[in-house]
């Protein structure tokens, strides 16, 4: 059986947490810096590439590394050159349907969500909110402006961010803050890596 003090506890708790009691460290959470999402080349469909800007050209889909764990994230993206694309949230899917991309079709395959980004001109930014607790799950704005008929209501369980794109269409994922051109919604985050302190 574990035997200490409560105050052996908080130095134990507080060295897991990145402080001491000593230190003036007590027991503050970590930074808020998260880690930089990416695309990693087994996320994405053999012709698309992916630059470390994270712009998004080729044929095909790609997935976030890191799926929407919060309560409700955001995150952008910009128009670089216009074409077919698709934007929104996937489970996770396999090489073939990476490859294939989307077609835009709610539910194409079957455990997507999108917006059809095929008539967006360049510079146009899509913000992307979605949010585990409040309805609609999904949503998107245009240039800050909300495009309620692409609103998703119920989408249960993990996804991550997507997108899809064909002919010459290039677009650049944002998921740092500090770069997006529009506020995000009321109580939406930026995405995050959840990361466990055990």
């Amino acid at each position: 059986a574990f035997r200490g003090s409560a105050a052996g506890m908080g130095q134990c708790c507080a060295s897991l947490m990145g402080g001491s009691d000593e230190e003036g460290g007590g027991l503050d959470a970590p930074d808020d810096a998260s880690p930089a999402i990416g695309i990693p080349e087994e996320f994405r469909g053999s012709k698309v590439s992916v630059t470390d800007s994270l712009e998004v050209s080729g044929s095909g889909a790609a997935l976030a590394a890191a799926p929407v764990e919060q309560d409700s994230a955001y995150w952008e993206i910009v128009v670089v050159k216009p074409g077919p694309m698709q934007l929104g949230v996937s489970r996770k899917m396999p090489a073939k349907l990476l490859d294939a991309g989307l077609e835009g079709k709610v539910g194409d395959p079957p455990k997507s969500w999108t917006f059809d980004g095929g008539k967006l001109a360049e510079g146009d930014v899509v913000g992307v909110a979605f949010t585990q607790c409040d309805l609609p799950n999904l949503s998107f704005t245009k240039n800050g402006e909300p495009t309620r008929e692409s609103d998703v209501k119920k989408i249960g369980g993990m996804v991550y961010p997507v997108v899809s794109v064909g002919g010459e269409a290039v677009i650049r994922v944002v998921f740092a803050p500090e770069s997006f051109a529009n506020a995000p919604p009321p109580g939406a985050k930026p995405l995050m890596v959840v990361r466990s302190i055990l």
